[in-house]
């Protein structure tokens, strides 16, 4: 099942720089891709093909996580502009009530 808050969101193109679980809350720090459609979006920045916004994706009241490496064993991606990230959401679902994979 889809989740409305990203239909206009690239997860694909969307890059994580972190992560941090606390108590019962999850945060993603992102450069999230943007689609024309969204209200957020402008004209793409020079040599690039789509609209780029910093973000968090939270999700609140977590209970349990399964798979989720932790950041510190995770090698990063250096770019050649120095930037650093983890690479991209390869895909986000709602399985069920508060349940995502």
């Amino acid at each position: 099942m889809s989740i409305e808050a990203f239909d206009y969101i690239l997860l694909e193109d969307t890059f994580v720089f972190s992560w941090h679980l606390s108590t019962d809350t999850l945060t993603f720090q992102v450069l999230a891709s943007l689609s024309q459609a969204h209200p957020a979006a402008t004209v793409p920045a020079a040599g690039e093909w789509a609209c780029y916004r910093s973000g968090a994706i939270e999700f609140s009241r977590v209970s349990a996580i399964r798979g989720l490496q932790s950041q510190e064993s995770v090698v990063p991606t250096t770019d050649p502009d120095g930037s650093v990230d983890y690479g991209t959401i390869d895909g986000l679902a709602q399985i069920g009530p508060g349940e995502y994979r």
